[in-house]
């Protein structure tokens, strides 16, 4: 079973369909999943859902999905700095998402997995298994950390995102993998995973694909999405 996995879109409706196109280039998946994080702060509303349901995207849910679910539970988390630019996310999610899609969204599960070959295992997450908050998904987490989190999961690759740069760790018997970012990475670049299970080992290959930045700015522009100050 060959498997795709991105996460963190963040509205980039762009950077989302250049991933999709790269992936089919690459020969296509037989699963894809996205692993949260699906809207805010880029234009993408329900036409960025809507992509990855025609595609038959499998998905969990990510921090930034739970603004649909509590919103003074969300801001609790933030430092009271951040609260007027989510707040402006949050005005401008409540007047262009539908009802339907903030259902969706807030109704997501935390976690999914699956088999990719007979007794191999993956387990995906946005952060850590039962906390999508987590700072741990870094590449610099102590081991005692990573171990504490993700090491009584009965998987032999765990997959998340949440911090948004690549990395690959061996811990244990386990691989654990960060996908990325689809929508907030530097340089207009986009981040996507492969893997499978060949010839008794996994094979990860972790892929960066440009996006159209200009056109990403043009719809944030037209759809009067709230920028940072």
């Amino acid at each position: 079973m060959r498997v795709a996995l991105f996460s963190d879109l963040h509205g980039n409706i762009v950077g989302l369909e250049a991933v999709l196109t790269r992936i089919d280039q690459l020969g296509g998946a037989d699963v894809m999943l996205a692993l949260g994080d699906f809207l805010a702060v880029g234009p993408g509303s329900d036409d960025l859902l809507d992509m990855l349901i025609s595609r038959h995207v499998r998905m969990i849910r990510g921090n930034w999905d739970e603004i649909f679910i509590d919103l003074q539970g969300y801001l609790a988390h933030l430092p009271a700095s951040a609260h007027p630019f989510v707040l402006k996310n949050y005005e401008w999610l409540m007047r262009n998402v539908s009802s339907a899609a903030q259902q969706l969204l807030a109704t997501l599960p935390l976690t999914d997995q699956l088999e990719v070959a007979p007794g191999q295992r993956l387990f995906v997450c946005h952060a850590a298994p039962d906390d999508p908050w987590s700072r741990a998904c870094g590449a610099d987490a102590p081991t005692a950390t990573l171990r504490a989190l993700y090491g009584a999961v009965p998987a032999q690759v765990l997959a998340y995102g949440h911090y948004h740069a690549h990395h690959i760790i061996h811990l244990d018997q386990q691989l654990l993998l960060n996908v990325a970012s689809v929508g907030m990475k530097r340089g207009a670049q986009s981040a996507f995973t492969i893997l499978d299970y060949i010839d008794d080992r996994w094979n990860i290959q972790q892929y960066q694909v440009p996006y159209d930045a200009e056109r990403l700015a043009q719809l944030t522009h037209e759809r009067g999405v709230p920028r940072p100050d």
